[in-house]
């Protein structure tokens, strides 16, 4: 049988860091609904909004779209 440890990793993380990542990868935290890193790229879950601001909605829930970032 092998054993193996995992690196250190933070129980939790805090809502204000989570924030301050998407800030620091150039989204607005308020449309940001999910972020997944990959090694190549990173694929984020954003909220549509109107010209003027106001989130959509699509059926029950909010209008979304996904983007793929490529990360060189």
């Amino acid at each position: 049988m092998t054993t193996v440890q995992l690196p250190t990793i933070p129980e939790r993380i805090t809502r204000d860091t989570v924030r301050d990542v998407c800030r620091l990868l150039g989204l607005d935290p308020g449309n940001v609904r999910g972020i997944r890193l990959g090694i190549n790229e990173m694929t984020a879950t954003l909220y549509l909004n109107s010209p003027d601001g106001h989130k959509l909605r699509y059926g029950d829930g909010p209008a979304t779209t996904v983007v793929t970032i490529p990360i060189s």
